[in-house]
């Protein structure tokens, strides 16, 4: 894949004039205004968001209704039931939700979805399975979606039982017949920041109620530590009060209160917990993976409710082993999808079906291709009469609008998402006019320099000035993520003095100067076939690299982005 370095053109004279501004170094001070931040205090606020600075959640429509309902229920010892989803952000929010109703007294049990019978919202087989697991439920409150469930909450209300919806999803052109509805990307909705998770809804509805009942907000701010994952594992913006919401509950997850973080940092061999890397691919695929194969994610909800460490710790063995299951599983089919794409050449917009491939991982497979083609990627799995398909999108192709059109030329029975993510179910007979339709509308907007991957560098660094205070800063800036992207760094002008071909199948790189080391994993090949140069200029990130007592600076190399000088 062709790809091209962005180098930005950098004025940040104003803003190193400023005193405030003066321990910051050069390399965080461009970083932050490549991102968007040209003023002082829009620094200063980012970089010392504190619990204290959190929109009030007051603000969220509904939010007083919905919170009147809750303690009304709780004071009349009525039966509750959080309704969630299957994967971490639906997981962290059940267990939000429910744990902070229960210490607030009320009668709370949990229900979620089955990923592959009722799949995603409240749905009426839901209802009447709730119904039969909690006969005395009175009312059935959402978190993590709902916005969307017309039938089952008419259902529910049909049923007798009173419905309150907490979710961070898009509307459509009218809102379920709910007895509240609190969501921050209501069209009426005046909340200062939409970027909240259904973990940070469920968060800040039960902090306006905890307040009105003048209970302790700790116990509120004590689940900041599984609101953190979930909005990590989201992929919400970690901007606004989102940066706030993880970096307090990083500190939480690493004070370990809950067995579950002192189990997963055991199991995983987590030496220093951090929210992009910990978080994002050793934690929330975990938990995510057991809605991806099993369908039924309660076992994940469970194990924060669990006061036994040997259970807890079984649990958690149990999640990096389904994990692992699935990895594997991801690898092969991925391979497979490739060998279809050399078979039938690389168009505009790749699909790909197999029987083979497994439902709850097609979109990890889609997102694998597009990463590595640079395209939008739609891939099935699943029998001739209903193929279940994922999509993932470049920028110019919204797949949202795309499925629209589709939609009208019924080459799709169902589907929905957003610019860069969708679900959709076909059928066999419908498939080949999908792929031809698809890449059409495709050809309409895109052209070859799109498929270009683009990296926007953020500072350019010589080799000796990679040290362990650069190292320092960086972290200051964390978290990394949707919106606050971790920052794409280049060291220029490296002489390799050494070349070292590291690991069993020896497929990882370490060069070495006197000035620095770069690590490139899993590229062996790849650094080869550009005549393992002997000066090269690479995109990473620093980390630290302890051995033998001794600290010392490495360059991660991103993927396969070196290149000769």
């Amino acid at each position: 894949m062709n790809s091209k370095w962005i180098y930005p053109t950098i004025n940040t004279g104003d803003l190193r004039k400023n005193p405030n501004l003066s321990d910051l170094s050069d390399v965080a001070l461009n970083v932050l205004y490549n991102r968007g931040f040209r003023r002082a205090e829009e620094i200063e606020q980012f970089l010392q968001g504190e619990i204290k600075d959190l929109h009030d959640p007051r603000l969220l429509k509904d939010a007083e209704l919905a919170t009147d309902i809750l303690m009304d229920a709780i004071k009349q010892n009525l039966f509750i039931v959080v309704y969630g989803d299957y994967d971490n952000d639906g997981v962290s929010s059940t267990a939000v939700m429910t744990e902070l109703l229960r210490k607030a007294g009320g009668r709370v049990g949990y229900y979620t979805n089955n990923r592959f019978k009722q799949g995603y919202g409240m749905m009426p087989s839901g209802v009447d399975e709730i119904l039969e697991m909690y006969p005395e439920t009175k009312l059935i409150v959402t978190v993590d979606n709902g916005i969307m469930a017309f039938d089952g909450v008419d259902y529910a209300k049909d049923k007798g039982l009173k419905v309150i919806v907490t979710d961070h999803h898009e509307q459509s052109a009218t809102l379920p017949n709910a007895d509240a509805i609190v969501d921050p990307k209501r069209k009426d909705c005046d909340y200062p920041f939409e970027g909240l998770c259904g973990a940070g809804v469920a968060f800040k509805l039960m902090l306006l109620m905890y307040y009105k009942m003048e209970k302790p907000l700790e116990t509120v701010y004590d689940t900041l530590d599984i609101v953190a994952l979930a909005t990590v594992g989201d992929i919400v913006p970690l901007v606004d009060e989102n940066r706030t919401l993880v970096q307090k509950g990083v500190e939480l997850v690493q004070q370990e209160k809950r067995l579950v973080f002192r189990a997963m940092r055991e199991v995983f061999g987590v030496k220093k917990v951090n929210a992009h890397f910990t978080f994002s691919f050793q934690y929330v695929p975990a938990i995510n993976s057991l809605g991806r194969l099993s369908g039924n994610p309660r076992k994940a909800i469970d194990m924060y409710f669990e006061d036994d460490y040997e259970v807890v710790l079984k649990t958690v063995e149990e999640l990096k082993a389904i994990n692992e299951k699935r990895k594997d599983m991801t690898t092969t089919q991925c391979a497979e999808a490739e060998a279809m794409i050399q078979e039938k050449g690389l168009k505009h917009v790749i699909v790909a079906y197999s029987p083979n491939f497994h439902e709850g991982i097609v979109g990890l497979i889609a997102g694998r291709l597009k990463e590595e083609y640079n395209r939008p990627a739609f891939v099935f799995g699943g029998n001739k009469d209903n193929l279940k398909g994922s999509g993932r999108g470049i920028d110019g192709f919204h797949l949202k609008e795309a499925l629209e059109v589709l939609k009208e030329k019924n080459l799709i029975v169902r589907g929905g998402g957003h610019a860069k993510a969708c679900g959709l179910t076909i059928t066999d007979s419908m498939l080949e006019g999908f792929e031809k339709e698809v890449n059409k509308l495709a050809k309409e907007v895109l052209t070859e320099e799109d498929f270009v991957k683009k990296y926007d560098i953020d500072y350019v660094f010589h080799p000796s000035e990679v040290t362990l205070d650069i190292v320092d800063e960086l972290k200051m800036l964390e978290p990394f993520g949707e919106a606050f992207p971790k920052p794409k760094l280049v060291v220029d002008g490296f002489n390799v003095d050494k070349t070292f071909y590291m690991g069993e199948e020896k497929n990882h790189v370490k060069l070495i100067n006197r000035d620095l080391e770069m690590i490139l994993f899993r590229e062996a090949e790849f650094f080869k076939s550009i005549g393992a140069p002997s000066r090269v200029r690479a995109i990473g990130f620093p980390d630290i690299n302890i051995w033998n007592n001794r600290v010392t600076v490495q360059f991660l190399i991103e993927q396969k982005n070196v290149q000769p000088v």
